[in-house]
């Protein structure tokens, strides 16, 4: 057997030990797996100010929007948002306003009962009349050709099913924490008609919700035909969105940025060879298909 000397071995080891800690940070959250998402964690380069308004029907709504519309003829992509059961835009303060930061303009239905999806459509609507209104600051300043919806637990319905009565218009959606079937108790007039959704969707769940499981979210996927993707969060509970700064605000975030801003970055962590969702160790249950 051929030995090897002693300062070869040391070049080995070396390089061995090297290689080693390199494999580790791509695996570790925060590491290369992380990236992207790290980058649309971070707060967004708008300002951002709140306005109240009504929506398509006169219900009050909550707006959340960059404070300088329309700087250098940027127009704005439009975000509309529905709350968890007697929840209200308040709830969801830290993450409409991180949207906002990252130029969305986020409107949100101020009602806790949005499972039908009048409500979140109807703020959509309220929207797209307001960017042909003189009177209005959001005149000219929206693009209502890019429009996403989504929302948490009963808002996740409700944003599912305004995508589907917006025929089209509403273009890319992210339903947080939608429920398990038994949650509906039998009302099946709310769950949606999953061979209408055509558009991008990604379900966002979390490991430690028992309201919204993943087994439950795979079905839902499953039940997609179109472009789509799903993810949880490793730990976290049903109210992970609720929080300031959650695990789920950066892929929330990156998700809207590549599906309604055609950001090319942000869509490296769904679609390509390798997307960076299927790689990251703080989330599980990851999957994607059919994205653009």
């Amino acid at each position: 057997m051929t030995s090897i000397s002693r300062p070869l071995r040391r070049v080995l080891l070396g390089s061995l030990l090297a290689l080693a800690l390199a494999m580790t940070a791509i695996a570790a959250p925060g590491g290369a797996a992380s990236t992207i998402e790290t980058t649309y964690k971070a707060t967004g380069t708008w300002t951002v100010s709140t306005v109240a308004g009504t929506d398509a029907q006169g219900r009050p709504i909550t707006i959340v929007h960059p404070t300088n519309l329309g700087a250098n003829g940027f127009d704005h992509p439009i975000i509309t948002w529905g709350n968890g059961t007697g929840s209200t835009p308040s709830n969801y303060t830290a993450t409409l306003q991180h949207l906002a930061s990252w130029g969305f303009v986020v409107v949100a239905s101020n009602s806790g009962s949005v499972g039908y999806g009048g409500e979140v459509w109807a703020a959509a609507q309220a929207m797209i009349a307001l960017n042909s209104n003189p009177s209005s600051p959001f005149d000219g300043k929206l693009d209502t050709t890019k429009i996403g919806a989504a929302g948490h637990s009963q808002g996740a319905t409700g944003a599912v099913n305004a995508t589907i009565m917006s025929n089209g218009a509403i273009t890319s959606t992210a339903p947080i924490a939608f429920v398990d079937p038994f949650w509906f108790f039998g009302n099946t007039a709310q769950m949606p008609d999953w061979t209408k959704v055509t558009k991008p969707i990604f379900f966002i769940s979390a490991t430690g919700d028992w309201l919204a499981s993943r087994s439950q979210q795979t079905t839902y996927y499953n039940g997609i035909a179109g472009p789509a993707a799903k993810a949880a969060t490793k730990g976290g509970d049903h109210n992970v969105i609720q929080q300031p700064a959650n695990a789920q605000l950066g892929y929330l975030t990156a998700w809207f940025m590549y599906t309604l801003r055609g950001d090319t970055t942000a869509r490296q962590a769904f679609a390509g060879t390798a997307p960076e969702l299927l790689g990251n160790t703080g989330w599980t249950n990851a999957a994607r298909k059919n994205l653009p």
